[in-house]
């Protein structure tokens, strides 16, 4: 091994042993010393209050926005029974879920009659 390579089947190997005692590295912190460093921690990973706030918060980013109040639009339609075997099959074939090939459809028709950009 060469340099600072890592000898990833010996790392593998080692941390799958039960019998490998695991060693902490540094002073184990508790209270309000462990959350100062948590805090620390994720100001150096995401930069700001800010981001760490959108990171944690809870559900899905809302559909085209990242910022935007509320729920995102919704469409809803019937289709026949045989259309909707198709579309399930689809569904399997590209295992996309039924709301990103309803954007992706509305996205086409859209864009085949000229109301947004190619």
């Amino acid at each position: 091994m060469a340099g600072d390579e890592m000898d990833y089947e010996a790392l593998a190997q080692r941390l799958s042993d039960p019998d490998t005692e695991v060693q902490g590295i540094g002073t184990a912190l508790h209270g309000a010393d462990a959350a100062a460093a948590g805090r620390s921690f994720l100001l150096r990973e995401f930069g700001s209050d800010e981001a760490i706030e959108a990171a944690l918060r809870p559900g899905r980013p809302k559909v085209g926005q990242r910022q935007s109040a509320g729920p995102s639009p919704t469409v809803r339609g019937r289709i026949s029974e045989q259309e909707y075997q198709a579309f399930n099959d689809l569904i399997r074939e590209t295992g996309k879920g039924q709301s990103a090939l309803v954007r992706e459809a509305v996205h086409l028709l859209l864009q085949r009659h000229h109301k947004i950009a190619s």
